[in-house]
């Protein structure tokens, strides 16, 4: 999957519109992804409908941080463990 279709699955997610927020959801987007493929979850994985929700989550957890405050939701540990026991499954 492309950075550009990445993009636009999570703008879709997260109910954006316009192109202002680009840079900084495509950051924060990549940025989530490497985090999943650096927990173990393989780039299939990545690109699945859950895998794309998932990702769209941590985006959303990070949208908003705070000088020194980065943390995940539940609902994103939850399913980023469920995306790595699949990946090591296959």
């Amino acid at each position: 999957m492309d950075d550009a279709t990445l993009l636009s699955r999570v703008k879709s997610g997260l109910a954006v519109t316009g192109t202002h927020t680009d840079a900084i959801l495509r950051s924060k987007a990549l940025a989530v992804k490497q985090l999943m493929l650096n927990a173990g979850v393989s780039q299939e994985q990545v690109e699945t409908d859950l895998g794309i929700e998932t990702l769209t989550i941590g985006v959303n957890d990070i949208w908003n941080l705070g000088s020194g405050d980065v943390s995940f939701s539940p609902a994103f540990g939850m399913l980023l463990t469920q995306l790595k026991a699949v990946s090591t499954d296959a």
